[in-house]
């Protein structure tokens, strides 16, 4: 019998969450770090998305001796590995049953794309050769798709300064919670949003 609208596959597999500041990570515990990945992890994996990755909504950029600060309370926890590129450190944790949380700290969206480009140039590739696939690569790696789903804590009214290149095709979910409140329950109510809509590639829902 063929598959229904309601059992068809989403095709889920990149969930993007903007939540939080640099600051308010930076005053989480490892231990709250471990549970908060772990939660994220869990909640997103309900529909079987392979990469989660997670970025401040706003705040201040940090500082380099913060970033520093933010890279050994991170690494602290089981299973982070730290990836570097030309500008940004990001960091990865791999769940035990497979998905990955990518920790990106940067909140400011124009700069993380700006500073990507310019990593991209000073890698030796000439402008002119440039694709967006390219772009996009390097933007959400290790991710190896672009994002299906952006949840977004915090109303409505406002588009997180994280973010640019991820607004432009994902499905929007927002959650009028706050960072220190989110669990792994969020995740799968949102993600069930998304799995009712009809996907509008960038549009706002109702």
């Amino acid at each position: 019998m063929p598959a229904t609208t309601d059992t068809a596959p989403t095709g889920l597999d990149h969930v993007v969450l903007a939540g939080g500041t640099p600051q308010a990570w930076m005053q989480m515990s490892v231990e709250q770090w471990q549970k908060r990945l772990a939660d994220l992890a869990r909640g997103a994996e309900v529909e079987g998305a392979h990469w989660i990755t997670l970025l401040p909504h706003h705040g201040e950029v940090f500082s380099d001796s913060e970033s520093d600060e933010f890279a050994r309370l991170i690494m602290g926890v089981r299973g982070v590995s730290r990836i570097d590129d030309a500008f940004t450190a990001r960091f990865v944790w791999n769940s035990p049953s497979g998905s990955h949380v990518i920790v990106d700290p940067s909140p400011d969206g124009h700069q993380r794309f700006a500073d990507t480009v310019e990593g991209i140039r000073l890698s030796g590739t000439n402008p002119d050769d440039l694709t967006e696939e390219m772009l996009s690569h390097a933007l959400l790696q290790p991710a190896e798709t672009e994002a299906d789903l952006v949840i977004i804590l915090g109303s409505p009214e406002r588009i997180p300064d994280s973010m640019v290149w991820e607004l432009a095709y994902s499905e929007l979910v927002f959650i009028d919670i706050d960072w220190v409140d989110l669990t792994a329950n969020h995740l799968e109510l949102a993600i069930d949003d998304f799995n009712r809509r009809h996907r509008r590639f960038g549009g706002l829902d109702s």
